[in-house]
């Protein structure tokens, strides 16, 4: 046998394993009920969590001291959790900025779903009857996106959302732990280190006050926005800085400065985190370090969620 042969061997022996390492580095895309999204694979690793340099004065004291925190790798999503997503699973939207359907297009839609059934108990399966998404998708009816982030849920409405899409797909998915969502939101181990997540200029990565707010009720952009419509971080993960504020798992505890491995909050409390800054957050509130808690049952028009996956 020549060198040669065993060369191509061991090559042809380790193709599976590169192409297995290949396929985990790369997002998984989840499809349900028509709906995909992606979740963005985030390489453990140690990084330095809270008030680190590059935060400087807008650090408040409750994100200190800044300490040592080593996380397994996950997946976290792309975006924050949509109202076309949260719909397909729950059969309803409750955000303050989902669009806005006259009363022809639902009367429309009503008396088409009749005239459906009448046909069908005539000669039966004779037409599809469409269910209020698919007729939705097919007809403009409506002014504004399903794209938006869904918001005016609690932590315990996410809760339930979770455990129906977990039923749905087979998956183990959860909200991040505050941890996991500030190493994401910092890049991973692709940090450059900013202040925001994925840029030192909060204008172009977030939208927050000066550009979704301050404008008034009368501006076409006030409010949220739909989701990939700014910059992405390092890793490819969008709006972690602005748009919706976002639910971590975690109750609300103080910081220490002790080492720790993938840490999960307090083991009680009254309050959940949030955290990543909302539409109408000023740029502070928007840092990659900033947190802040309220309790689990509140529903905000600028409180959301973004999933998390353990491979």
């Amino acid at each position: 046998m020549t060198k040669r042969f065993y060369i191509a061997l061991a090559l042809l022996v380790a193709a599976p394993a590169l192409v297995f390492a290949q396929q985990t580095q790369s997002p998984l895309t989840i499809t349900v009920k028509g709906v995909s999204f992606k979740m963005i694979r985030v390489q453990g690793g140690t990084f330095t969590m809270g008030a680190t340099s590059e935060q400087g004065s807008d650090a408040y004291d409750w994100e200190k001291p800044a300490h040592k925190v080593t996380l397994s790798t996950y997946y976290i999503g792309e975006t924050e959790v949509t109202q076309e997503l949260w719909k397909a699973v729950m059969g309803s939207n409750p955000s303050e900025f989902k669009p806005k359907e006259t009363d022809a297009a639902r009367c429309s839609y009503d008396a088409f779903v009749a005239d459906v059934q009448r046909l069908n108990a005539k000669k039966p399966g004779s037409m599809h009857v469409p269910t209020r998404q698919e007729w939705d998708a097919a007809m403009v009816t409506t002014s504004g996106s399903l794209k938006r982030p869904v918001e005016n849920v609690s932590w315990e409405d996410c809760q339930e959302f979770i455990r129906r899409l977990n039923e749905l797909t087979g998956k183990k998915f959860r909200l991040p732990t505050e941890a996991e969502w500030e190493f994401a939101a910092r890049g991973g181990t692709k940090s450059a280190g900013y202040k925001y997540s994925g840029s030192n200029d909060i204008n172009t990565v977030a939208w927050y006050t000066v550009n979704a707010y301050d404008k008034g009720k009368s501006s076409p952009d006030y409010g949220t926005h739909v989701v990939k419509t700014k910059k992405p971080n390092e890793l490819g993960i969008y709006d972690m800085s602005g748009n919706v504020y976002e639910w971590c798992s975690d109750w609300y505890g103080d910081y220490t400065d002790a080492a720790q491995t993938n840490p999960k909050g307090a083991s009680s409390g009254s309050s959940r985190v949030y955290r990543g800054g909302g539409w109408y957050s000023d740029a502070w509130n928007c840092r990659s370090s900033y947190r802040d808690a309220i309790t689990p049952d509140s529903r905000l028009i600028c409180l959301g969620l973004r999933l998390v996956l353990v491979p």
